[in-house]
């Protein structure tokens, strides 16, 4: 990538910049210094005053980057401004567009209206005649985490070689959307949000049918929009729940705490903070920090990041599988969630299964080509989870459902991880193509 090769895409700011007029955006690095990315020729890589850790943050050969310590601007939802249909995103630092070039189409973000009014999106990358996939990410993510730059290919840019039509769908638990402010539930989720951003892509494409991969509590919102009616199972093309399914099976720390009812503790509706750019808000919060120090982990980091994950959902990625660059984003990747989803979440965590008993009655809505899966390192929602769900509707329906663990991974880290591509998800894009 030469200089002045790559256009800063439109996003949704976090706060206005003030001095150097160069300046396009700032994040911060893995030491949780601010970055200044500035739009000069390529010099030689910075590290922060007394460090020599920032090598590994998200400095780059391309654009110089320094670190300063002050401190970072407050995360904002987007405004309605920035929701406008269309808009190219060739670059969302820190995230893409800042270590290299995409090798996939410019994403581009629509606007998309849950059945409650709620303001979601998509990034659509046109892809080629595999048919539509639509990606949806964990709780406090955004669907963009399919598409990092910190290893050679990201998992959305695979596919899209791979010749699908991709769809990045940012549900309400997105950071970048002011709906994650707001209390919401499965029921929610799938009731307005998974209905819409299918029928969306089905009106868009023209398909009839779509492939969908969703990831950790994405999965069980679409199972439960799928078993509930609210999403027409003749629609679905193939279907991947990833990590979880119906059965919400934690680690055995996370099992105490859920056991414990600590949950009962969390005031509703309010942000619980995990990325290094984003205030400490009250007592819940120091509550994290507590446990984020006193926490059983299956790794040893110097991110706090992933430390107050570890305590508020377990351990997001096998530490090993990931790379320095990507690990610098873990607090970008997943900042903050609400306290409401956490508290409407344990208690399905302490039952069986996340069903009712009407939801029994209609197992048959969930008889689509479908593969669940499963790192087997996974040290949020253990194999347990998935072998569990594919027990209970392998009995009611039969081979149409599938699943599969992959040794040696845990659970984010099997889209993240450089060494993912062979084991998983070449065997993902075949069963999204063919369903099965």
């Amino acid at each position: 990538m030469g200089s002045g090769s790559l256009t800063r895409a439109v996003y949704p700011s976090k706060g206005s910049l003030q001095g150097n007029q160069n300046r396009t955006n700032r994040f911060p690095c893995r030491m949780g210094h601010r970055l200044d990315v500035l739009d000069t020729p390529p010099r030689s890589r910075a590290t922060a005053p007394g460090s020599s850790k920032c090598g590994a943050c998200l400095c780059t050969e391309t654009a110089h980057i320094g670190c300063v310590k002050t401190p970072l601007l407050p995360r904002s939802p987007m405004s309605s401004n920035s929701l406008n249909e269309g808009v190219p995103v060739a670059a969302h630092p820190p995230l893409f567009g800042v270590r290299r070039p995409l090798s996939c189409p410019t994403p581009v973000r629509t606007a998309l209206t849950a059945g409650d009014g709620a303001a979601l999106q998509v990034h659509h990358i046109a892809g080629g005649d595999k048919g539509p996939v639509i990606l949806a990410p964990g709780t406090a993510m955004s669907a963009l985490c399919f598409l990092t730059d910190t290893t050679e290919q990201s998992f959305a840019e695979y596919l899209a070689a791979e010749g699908f039509d991709i769809w990045l769908f940012d549900w309400r638990t997105s950071p970048y959307l002011a709906a994650h402010n707001q209390e919401y539930d499965f029921d929610d989720v799938a009731r307005y949000d998974w209905p819409a951003a299918i029928e969306h892509v089905r009106e868009a494409t023209g398909a009839a049918q779509v492939s969908v991969l969703a990831h950790c509590l994405s999965s069980p919102c679409m199972m439960l929009s799928l078993v509930r009616g609210y999403t027409d199972p003749g629609h679905i093309k193939a279907f991947v729940p990833s990590q979880v399914g119906l059965h919400l099976v934690m680690n055995k720390a996370n099992r105490l705490k859920v056991s414990l009812g600590v949950d009962r503790l969390l005031p509703a509706n309010r942000m619980v903070h995990h990325a290094q750019d984003t205030p400490r808000e009250g007592m819940w919060d120091l509550a994290v920090g507590f446990l984020a120090a006193v926490w059983p982990k299956s790794y040893s980091c110097d991110n706090p990041a992933c430390h107050r994950h570890s305590a508020t959902y377990g351990d997001i990625v096998l530490h090993e599988k990931i790379n320095d660059a990507t690990h610098a984003l873990m607090g970008e990747l997943v900042p903050e969630v609400n306290s409401s989803f956490l508290k409407g979440v344990a208690p399905s965590s302490r039952a069986d299964d996340i069903l009712d008993d009407d939801d029994r009655r209609h197992l048959d809505r969930l008889d689509v080509p479908m593969l669940l899966i499963s790192g087997q390192e996974n040290q949020m929602f253990v194999p347990e989870a998935t072998e569990r769900t594919w027990h209970m509707l392998h009995d009611a329906l039969g081979a149409n459902i599938q699943r599969e663990t992959f040794e040696g991974f845990g659970h984010l880290d099997c889209y993240l991880s450089g060494e993912a591509r062979r084991p998983i998800w070449e065997r993902l894009a075949g069963f999204l193509e063919n369903g099965g």
